[in-house]
């Protein structure tokens, strides 16, 4: 694969999660304004049980897709099949499970929250594997438009909602509405007839991956969500708005970034034949990453202080600013899983992900108890931190190198380096006025990894020559 169809991909994809991920942004920060705490704990809990559904799409079908490659038209239409099966059979059981699910947090409103998000399952189900077909013909521009159409329309309806007084229901009618355009223009965009059939081989094929795939989904799950359902039964509905609200403004740039990682690493990965090469690629990879997110996660730390957020968002929403500092931590660490993730999915080894989600989830359930009997949100945030943060990234890398036959040590050397750089410069400029910090940390981080920084300063380089001459070739 050539540089200029990675890099053409790589645009495409960022822009695609970047469009999602700001839109929705904008969309928080309007809703923020117009609902209330109780409104975000309402829809907190909703998208608990909404992650627990959609975690047998993301990563599973369409991965398996690109995996398996668009030359065998059984396999296709089998995962196809699978895909109606698996979607319809979780979209009934989130409607049955509805009203215990209201009951058990006494929050009656869930019943028909849940209900609707079951009609979101199943189009995400749809939408999910024939974005798997452009992800793997690497047709990253078309889905970045889908993308970006039907993020503004989830940002119209939902703000439209919202100011029409309808509260927590605007987060389901955007919803809603993102997932019908979604399916209906990617299937305007895909190109390859498809139809319901099980061919008993592809079959086994398609259900070895997507379990392994499940596997590591649903150990993910289990660290991903048990903190925001630990805080709304334990703490209350209110106290799982701020934790809420402070969860998506601290994740947003990560969700970006390890978005575009994963479905573009994916598919490169997955086309490099030699060992040696993806070796090589991921440790690039994994320098960039590191290089790049310890001085992003840092300047959001100085941007999101009291001030910032009473200015933008409100002061009733000031008590969400203890547990940004230590979401923000463990956002740096989820990112710098995001090139394992990939490289881990392109060789056919999701069981690896899985083996090592399901082994920390314990540690990390107690941990979360924990700190909630202790110190409240504040206590949860230090637990994901720690423990889902560096614990769980130290461990799933050394597990996934192993399994490689690769040395650990050469991948996390430049987290370790940069995120030490990166804490380094915070403490020196503490000191400074607000409005100075930012500036005063960039300048000194820039200066503080210079040394280190050159190979990759160098790729960029590199690639913004061949943007300058591919510019200078089309204007000629």
């Amino acid at each position: 694969m050539s540089q200029s169809s990675i890099l053409k991909s790589g645009f495409w994809t960022t822009y695609g999660a970047a469009a999602a991920r700001g839109l929705a942004l904008v969309s928080n920060l309007i809703l923020a304004r117009l609902l209330l705490p109780t409104d975000y704990g309402v829809i907190g809990v909703a998208y608990i049980f909404w992650a627990f559904a959609n975690l047998f799409t993301q990563g599973t079908i369409d991965s398996f897709v690109v995996y398996q490659g668009l030359e065998d038209k059984k396999a296709l239409n089998t995962a196809y099949t699978v895909s109606w099966i698996i979607g319809g059979s979780l979209a009934v059981g989130l409607v049955a499970a509805a009203p215990a699910i209201a009951h058990f947090f006494d929050i009656p409103a869930l019943t028909g929250v849940l209900s609707l998000f079951s009609v979101n399952l199943l189009l995400s189900f749809l939408y999910t594997f024939k974005a798997g077909i452009l992800q793997r013909q690497m047709r990253y521009r078309e889905l970045a438009q889908i993308t970006l159409f039907a993020s503004i329309l989830r940002l119209v309806m939902s703000t439209g909602a919202a100011a029409y007084g309808l509260g927590y229901w605007s987060f389901v009618i955007g919803d809603l509405a993102y997932w019908l355009l979604s399916v209906l223009l990617v299937s305007r965009v895909v190109d390859i007839p498809l139809k319901i059939a099980l061919d008993p081989k592809a079959r086994k094929a398609v259900v070895v991956y997507c379990l392994g795939a499940v596997g590591s989904s649903l150990g993910f799950y289990l660290n991903a969500n048990f903190d925001s359902l630990l805080v709304g039964k334990l703490l209350g509905q209110e106290q799982l708005g701020f934790y809420n609200f402070a969860y998506q403004i601290t994740m947003a740039a990560c969700i970006i970034l390890t978005q575009a990682t994963q479905q573009l690493g994916t598919s490169v990965f997955a086309q490099l034949k030699e060992h040696g090469d993806r070796e090589r690629s991921l440790k690039q990879l994994m320098g960039q990453m590191a290089f790049l997110g310890a001085p992003l996660f840092s300047l959001l730390y100085l941007i999101l202080n009291p001030s910032f957020i009473t200015f933008l968002f409100d002061a009733k929403w000031v008590p969400a600013c203890a547990v940004i500092p230590w979401l923000l931590g463990f956002a740096y660490f989820r990112l710098l899983t995001s090139p394992l993730a990939a490289m881990l999915s392109a060789t056919g080894k999701p069981n690896i992900s899985a083996q090592a989600n399901l082994i920390i989830a314990p540690i990390a359930i107690l941990s979360f108890a924990i700190g909630a009997f202790q110190f409240g949100i504040l206590g949860v945030s230090v637990a994901v931190a720690i423990v889902l943060g560096g614990g769980w990234t130290v461990y799933w890398w050394w597990l996934g190198c192993r399994s490689l036959a690769w040395q650990v040590l050469p991948f996390l050397l430049p987290a370790l380096r940069f995120g030490g750089l990166a804490i380094a410069a915070i403490l020196a400029t503490h000191s400074l006025p607000l409005m100075l910090r930012p500036v005063a940390f960039s300048l000194l981080y820039l200066v503080l990894s210079l040394w280190w920084a050159k190979p990759y300063l160098a790729q960029y380089q590199s690639l913004l020559g061949l943007l300058h001459r591919k510019f200078s070739n089309r204007a000629s």
